[in-house]
């Protein structure tokens, strides 16, 4: 089967959604989600409207193998928060036959990964966009409760999505990520110029740089500005092409 490329995560080779939806409503998500969900008019009216729903017919997919860091995607277009239990369970029963392959499940309410056993061919992850707390944003649970929440949960594979990266206090946001173990952390800035509030690029390469002493720090869309203060030595890898120049901003 073609591998096919995410454009949030480079290491995702298939967005297998069998469930989609969000209630979240997030700022940043509405010109990339749920605009791409737009396209599913002539298919599926609850994709088209971002109505939390179950697609059973796709649980079958043929999916890709995956290898190093790549995974499989699952309900890539939606956050499990706001499925039914009985259609997460029907998803794991299916990752359970595949246990060479890798997949991935991400919420920004990571209280919800209580409800089910995951498997060890799964990883977790969230979104920490900042140790501030910016509630005009998002309906989603505070940063505060989304990083004791992730912290609750024993699953040893954990992944930590700092994108789009807001402004942040350095020493508690590198104290929160290093508390969680996280095998591998993915730092972007925002691409679709939401009006976000952003860190100083110089805040963002001392996060970076820190950030590559514990754990394998996986770069998206970044100015050029970061990418060129970025000392050498640090292990970091740049998984997307699209590197943005923001000086014009």
């Amino acid at each position: 089967m073609t591998k096919t490329k995410s454009n949030m995560y480079s290491d995702s080779v298939k967005q297998w959604n069998v469930f989609v939806g969000c209630e979240y409503d997030c700022h940043y998500c509405r010109k990339s989600f749920q605009a791409q969900m737009k396209r599913q008019k002539h298919n599926c009216d609850d994709c088209y409207t971002y109505t939390p729903h179950f697609h059973p017919e796709r649980l079958r997919q043929s999916l890709p193998k995956t290898t190093g860091d790549e995974f499989i995607w699952a309900c890539s277009s939606g956050d499990i928060t706001f499925a039914k239990k009985e259609w997460i369970e029907q998803i794991l029963d299916r990752i359970r036959e595949l246990p060479f392959k890798t997949f991935f499940f991400q919420s920004k309410n990571p209280k919800c990964f209580r409800d089910y056993k995951f498997p060890k061919n799964v990883l977790l992850g969230t979104t920490i966009e900042s140790n501030r707390i910016y509630k005009t944003i998002s309906k989603a649970p505070i940063i505060n409760n989304r990083l004791w929440d992730f912290k609750d949960i024993k699953h040893p594979r954990k992944v930590v999505t700092i994108e789009p990266i807001m402004d942040f206090d350095y020493w508690t946001l590198r104290r929160w990520i290093y508390s969680l173990h996280p095998e591998r952390v993915y730092v972007g800035y925002d691409t679709k110029k939401s009006g976000l509030e952003e860190p100083p690029f110089s805040k963002t390469v001392q996060l970076i740089t820190t950030l590559g002493n514990f754990t394998k720090v996986k770069l998206k869309y970044l100015p050029i500005e970061v990418l060129d203060r970025l000392p050498k030595m640090v292990k970091y890898e740049k998984i997307d092409n699209k590197i943005e120049d923001y000086s014009g901003w």
